[in-house]
């Protein structure tokens, strides 16, 4: 087998923990040379996702889960819901405000998120590092490893219309 095609180990360097039913959920990422974050627990299912508000993508225990967001080019904050489909079930992270999301489990309400507004600053890759998530009762370890790796890779909240236009504005012109 050539250098090229053999598979590396990537030693992630910088750890973060967070707090779930089932005790606490090691975060361990790095930043540089490609964003990548991996979840794991005591109980929960590991969970490996490369985070971004516009095209994060997860697997859990070494299998894909297709996320899609559901609005293309609406400016509004609802369009930016982000679906992970996962055999039976549906996870939905759909942002209520600037800094908050609700997660659902086929429509139902299992958790809340509350980010905070540096995640949208331009050196921040994993934008809901700093998120803290408040779970319902009732949810089991699968709901929460996709639950709060969702979070973290598409952050908790979005802007809407009026702000989403004023941020673009300020990255295209190079302002700020």
């Amino acid at each position: 087998m050539s250098p090229l095609t053999q598979r590396r180990k990537v030693r992630l360097s910088q750890h973060q923990t967070a707090e779930s039913p089932f005790g606490p959920i090691q975060i361990d990422y790095d930043r540089w040379p490609s964003v990548v974050a991996r979840l794991h627990g005591a109980g929960i299912p590991v969970v490996t996702v490369v985070p971004g508000r516009e095209h994060g993508a997860m697997t859990l225990n070494g299998h894909h889960v297709p996320t899609k967001e559901r609005g293309g080019r609406d400016p509004r904050r609802k369009a930016r819901t982000r679906t992970a489909l996962l055999g039976d079930r549906t996870y939905e992270l759909r942002p209520v405000s600037l800094r908050r999301a609700e997660l659902r489990r086929n429509g139902v309400l299992i958790a809340e998120a509350r980010g905070g507004l540096r995640s949208y600053s331009p050196g921040r890759p994993i934008p809901g590092l700093g998120a803290r998530v408040t779970w319902s009762h009732g949810v089991d370890p699968t709901d929460v490893a996709v639950g709060q790796a969702m979070v973290l890779a598409f952050g908790a909240g979005a802007p809407g219309a009026v702000l989403g236009a004023l941020l673009f504005w300020v990255d295209n012109t190079g302002t700020g």
